[in-house]
């Protein structure tokens, strides 16, 4: 027979302090009482939202590094998230996982049109079959955590209060490729990366970190379309890594927001541009002089 399992089920977008503590909680509550520990996320939310803040592989590192037994990925759309409450909580939930616990927050909800919220599996439950454990919301500076809030800070480029609340500071991954070498005429050569569409980028200019496998380096980043050279395309993040003189390879890159230096701006010609370069150029210099970060 299967062994009996503590699960809990979410977006788990960001994968924030208010998801660690949820998936914290199903941890203990599986090794105090020697049950398997399964998260059931979702690939992405059900509604579209304004950018991801976690691509599927980030949302899987995250949760994997907390030391979960077992992680369950449903895709969205799926038939599952088609099931009724029942069916979902009886064929899925009992039959497929065998479980004793459920941990949630006070505004899950599960199954077709969400019914299945925490008043419907109280009432499901009442027999104590099934023990269901309501976490309630976690706050920083007085707003309740979750990934909208998260995701609101990020889109003005608040990226310091957003790491508050992630636990991290904000990153994005993708591809290094070579661009049109704009920066490297400007006397500042950058690294450019294909992101998913689906992650949120917010524009700004940023005191960044770059890393490649074990490679980390400090840097600025410019997330933006390039408004000076009048160039129609979509938002492309550049890093300029500071005292760097090698070759970057064109393989997967992280890049990590630290600081929004300032807005994308559009200036009126080119020495003008790379006379705010030099001057961004010299504020992170001088962050990462007296940061402990590198």
């Amino acid at each position: 027979m299967k062994k009996k399992s503590v699960i809990t089920i979410g977006t788990f977008d960001g994968v924030h302090k208010g998801h660690k503590f949820l998936i914290d909680k199903t941890l203990s509550i599986a090794k105090r009482n020697n049950l398997k520990s399964i998260i059931i996320a979702l690939e992405k939310p059900v509604k579209k939202v304004n950018g991801l803040l976690t691509s599927c592989q980030e949302k899987l590192e995250e949760i994997s590094a907390l030391g979960v037994d077992e992680i369950i990925l449903i895709d969205v759309p799926s038939e599952i998230l088609t099931y009724t409450p029942d069916k979902f909580f009886d064929e899925f939930l009992v039959g497929d996982l065998n479980v004793s616990e459920v941990v949630c927050g006070l505004d899950f909800a599960f199954g077709k049109e969400r019914e299945g919220d925490i008043f419907w599996l109280k009432k499901k439950t009442k027999d104590n079959t099934v023990k269901i454990n309501v976490a309630k919301y976690l706050k920083c500076s007085s707003k309740q955590i979750s990934s909208s809030y998260i995701r609101a800070l990020i889109e003005k480029g608040d990226v310091k209060n957003a790491a508050k609340i992630l636990g991290r500071p904000y990153s994005f991954s993708g591809i290094a490729f070579k661009g049109r070498g704009f920066g490297k005429k400007l006397g500042f050569p950058t690294v450019n990366l294909k992101v998913s569409n689906d992650k949120l980028l917010p524009k700004g200019v940023y005191i960044s970190l770059i890393g490649q496998k074990d490679i980390l380096c400090p840097s600025i980043t410019n997330i933006g379309s390039r408004v000076t050279f009048n160039i129609s395309e979509n938002i492309v993040p550049e890093t300029h890594i500071l005292n760097f003189n090698g070759t970057w390879k064109n393989a997967l890159t992280k890049v990590t927001l630290l600081k929004k230096l300032r807005d994308e701006k559009k200036f009126k010609d080119i020495q003008d541009l790379k006379n705010q370069i030099a001057k961004d150029r010299g504020k992170a210099l001088k962050f990462f002089k007296f940061s402990k970060r590198v």
